[in-house]
């Protein structure tokens, strides 16, 4: 029996109607305002991680004939049942608390600490949140872990496509979280294969103090930029996790935040990302929304408008097909369109490289080499990879 059915039958066999309120753990535990409550005739019938429920009983609207509605006749009567709701109000003060434990105990299990039992109750929140569509939502006053998330932390989505090997349990992935953080890690499972993952913002103030030669010239020292920082991160969690779970996994991670003020449009953003990175960049795993605009910006246009930009390129779609020259021109536009360094990065020689340009050139009149045509070419490409997909 729940508990919509253990209130209905009371209500029939009392014939009283219950009116139900709920409020925050953290309001009901203030000796003022429970005094007040109590006072009211509220009495507290359950009580969960963040939520009191509170119980009043009313009498059922009452119809007087004509014979009984003298003044003495309504106080006798309002005096009877003020007797019989402080009789019933005894009775379930007295009865309620077994039944309360019973389903407390069945639905929740009693091993679990505080803070797993605050886990299982934010991530139920944002699961339901999300499926909703919300993403504007904030964490509800009296939530369990509410107060440990009001700092700056910075939040990463791991996304397990495919297992080949094992299980990967969020008990055993917490583990791996703690050792390779080293330090405090908050683990939230969205779905079996989806976790989001929350850790202390010191994570990149500990390494930004940290200085990495660039360059050929090692007396030339740059401090790592926030994103740097970030994308190292995801790259050493991501071999990691690859290495213990084989398999293939996808890795968003953001900027910090404060949690409490803004979980679920995080959680919303690196979601996107993720989609975004797997669509655009196949074989990436590793999806920073900062590298993303262009391509969400596309995605949001409509598939018709698409399809009309792609057409152009049907006639050399074989070009776009061929692998080698996709990576040729990805890797270009990677390097800011630098031709020395798009054929360091590709370990080729700087004219085979210029030939592949113009042979790209021939074909699409496209020359990439030039800001207008490359931007076209950088649209086209993208927006040929959604369509196609």
């Amino acid at each position: 029996m729940n508990w919509s059915t253990l209130k209905e039958h009371i209500e029939s066999i009392i014939d009283y109607r219950i009116e139900e309120q709920s409020v925050a753990v953290k309001d009901w535990e203030s000796d003022t305002y429970r005094a007040g409550r109590e006072e009211s005739g509220w009495i507290a019938v359950k009580q969960d991680l963040a939520i009191v429920t509170l119980w009043q009983i009313q009498p059922k609207a009452i119809s007087l004939n004509a014979s009984s509605t003298s003044k003495d006749s309504e106080e006798s009567l309002d005096s009877d049942h003020q007797y019989v709701i402080r009789k019933l109000r005894s009775l379930l003060e007295l009865l309620l608390p077994a039944f309360t434990a019973s389903m407390a105990t069945a639905s929740q299990p009693s091993s679990l600490s505080i803070r797993e039992q605050g886990i299982q109750q934010l991530s139920a929140w944002m699961t339901e949140q999300l499926d909703m569509g919300q993403s504007k939502a904030i964490i509800p006053d009296g939530y369990l872990l509410k107060e440990r998330l009001t700092s700056s932390m910075i939040p990463f989505l791991l996304i397990a496509d495919s297992l080949q090997t094992g299980v990967l349990t969020t008990k055993e992935l917490e583990k791996l979280l703690y050792s390779y953080f080293g330090g405090e890690v908050l683990l939230l499972p969205l779905s079996p294969n989806e976790w989001f993952i929350l850790t202390n913002r010191e994570l990149i103030e500990d390494s930004s103090d940290l200085k990495q030669s660039h360059g050929r010239d090692s007396d030339i020292e740059v401090e790592d930029t926030e994103e740097d920082v970030l994308m190292d991160f995801s790259l050493g969690l991501y071999e990691l996790i690859a290495s213990e779970w084989v398999g293939i996994f996808h890795i968003g991670v953001s900027k910090p935040i404060v949690p409490s003020e803004r979980l679920l449009a995080e959680v919303s953003l690196l979601k996107e990302t993720v989609t975004l990175g797997r669509l655009f960049h196949v074989k990436d795993h590793i999806h920073l929304p900062w590298e993303l605009s262009l391509e969400r910006l596309l995605y949001r246009i409509p598939d018709e408008d698409r399809a009309e930009f792609v057409a152009r390129a049907d006639q050399y779609s074989d070009m776009l097909a061929d692998e080698e020259t996709v990576a040729t021109l990805e890797t270009f536009f990677k390097m800011d369109c630098n031709v020395s360094e798009t054929a360091k990065q590709l370990y080729i020689h700087r004219n085979t490289l210029l030939y592949r340009l113009d042979k790209i050139k021939q074909e699409t009149e496209l020359d990439v080499r030039r800001f207008e045509d490359a931007v076209l070419m950088k649209l086209t490409l993208l927006l040929y990879k959604v369509t196609k997909s």
